[in-house]
């Protein structure tokens, strides 16, 4: 079995925060939260304090390219 492990970083969006993840086998993972790895996205500190959740847009429609000539 497999277990996806989660740190601060670019990568992969989880709750509106992007984290670095790998996914690792269950007799690897203690040498891995050695390392600074977490379990959980919420066992995760953030390096700046300031840093807040990303938030997803909507696109805007593209205005028409035709004339009212």
């Amino acid at each position: 079995m497999s277990v996806m492990l989660y740190r601060q970083g670019k990568g992969t969006r989880v709750w509106g925060k992007e984290y670095k993840t790998v996914i690792v086998r269950d007799d690897e993972v203690s040498e891995h939260l050695n390392q600074g790895w977490h379990k959980h996205p919420d066992e995760v500190k953030a390096e700046k304090p300031e840093q807040q959740p990303i938030k997803r847009t909507r696109k805007t429609k593209a205005e028409s390219d035709e004339s009212d000539d």
